[in-house]
């Protein structure tokens, strides 16, 4: 939990400073590596109750993402 932390305050730091391609795709590889770290913790998770939490953050990873990448007028 507290790479995932550290991922995506990185990833903050990076929306705040985004201002081109390579920053999207270095904005873009730390959403990535964030949905990466969710997806382990959701695949290795004993608490059911934490599922729809993780579920609804790897779909806000998706929709940052999408969004990343129509603001800098790339498609997918």
């Amino acid at each position: 939990m507290e790479a995932l932390a550290d991922t995506l305050a990185d990833a903050r730091v990076r929306l705040s400073a985004l201002d081109g391609d390579d920053s999207a795709d270095a904005l873009i590889e730390a959403l990535e590596s964030a949905g990466e770290q969710v997806g382990h913790l959701q695949v290795g998770c004993c608490a059911p109750a934490r599922m729809p939490l993780y579920a609804v953050t790897l779909e806000s990873l998706m929709k940052a993402q999408r969004a990343i990448n129509k603001s800098m007028s790339r498609g997918h």
